[in-house]
């Protein structure tokens, strides 16, 4: 069995200042995703319990530092590749699926989102390009046999969804999968290989002579209320005057009332 985590750069989020003068930030200090980490804590004791070998890509714009090293040096790794990334999880995505071969991998993990700009596109996007299924935001895995794993997925209102799962499979786990082990004595040897990235241009899905999407404006919304202005920004005014609101026969207050909690929730989010 083969397990490939992918590693990604970010910057700590403390270090980071705005320099007024520059217009930039300034003291950015590039660390590995904590949640990517979790997730080879994950499979390092996966490999000892069922004897996997374990993969690494890290994904970086500098060069890999001896700290990384020492991180890295706790693990039991087959090999560890580093390769620059674009700064486009779709890029990504793109390169590493042309450099992995079908099948190469029965496990394709890493965290769920990065700290700095919660990007969580990257394993969906590489497991479906691989033919592989894909679950997201998996904080607890069981063992069912050689072939089948048992994911725990924490949904709204403290429900959780389990998934029996077969290989291969593409999983992308939160921090609370595992605890980071550190140890004062390094076991293994860390050799980390670059390698020099090509990006082919990707070809266009859209259709030479389609035409252009129909854009409509709708009007600025005067509704005192909150709740219902952003009911007529979403389209379910029940002002008839409203260019937008053509659903609004069709649902009810009740409908109306949930979708508007829903996305108010996700906002503050």
């Amino acid at each position: 069995m083969r397990i490939l985590v992918i590693l990604r750069q970010v910057y700590e989020q403390k270090s980071i200042h705005w320099d007024y003068e520059n217009n930039d930030f300034k003291n950015r200090k590039a660390t590995i995703n904590q949640a990517d980490l979790n997730a080879l804590q994950w499979a390092s004791d996966y490999s000892k319990e069922h004897n996997a070998s374990i993969d690494v890509y890290i994904l970086a714009d500098g060069e890999c530092n001896e700290t990384l090293k020492e991180k890295l040096a706790r693990f039991p790794l087959n090999t560890c590749t580093h390769i620059p990334k674009s700064g486009n999880e779709q890029a990504d995505a793109h390169y590493l699926a042309s450099s992995i071969e079908q099948g190469m991998y029965d496990l394709v993990v890493c965290g769920d989102e990065t700290e700095d700009e919660h990007n969580s596109c990257l394993l969906p996007l590489l497991g479906y390009s691989l033919g592989m299924d894909v679950l997201t935001s998996v904080h607890q895995i069981e063992a069912k046999g050689a072939q089948h794993l048992l994911a725990h997925r924490k949904e709204e209102r403290g429900a959780t969804q389990i998934f029996d799962i077969q290989f291969p499979v593409a999983l992308s786990f939160t921090t609370q999968i595992s605890k980071l082990r550190y140890s004062r004595h390094f076991q293994y040897e860390i050799e980390i290989t670059k390698r020099e990235r090509v990006d082919q241009i990707p070809r266009s899905h859209r259709r030479l002579g389609s035409p252009e999407p129909n854009i409509i404006f709708g009007k600025v919304p005067e509704e005192e209320n909150p709740l219902e202005r952003l009911m007529n920004v979403m389209g379910f005014s029940n002002n008839s005057d409203t260019g937008l609101s053509q659903q609004t026969n069709a649902l009810s207050e009740e409908h109306l009332h949930f979708t508007a909690e829903r996305l108010m929730k996700w906002l503050k989010e």
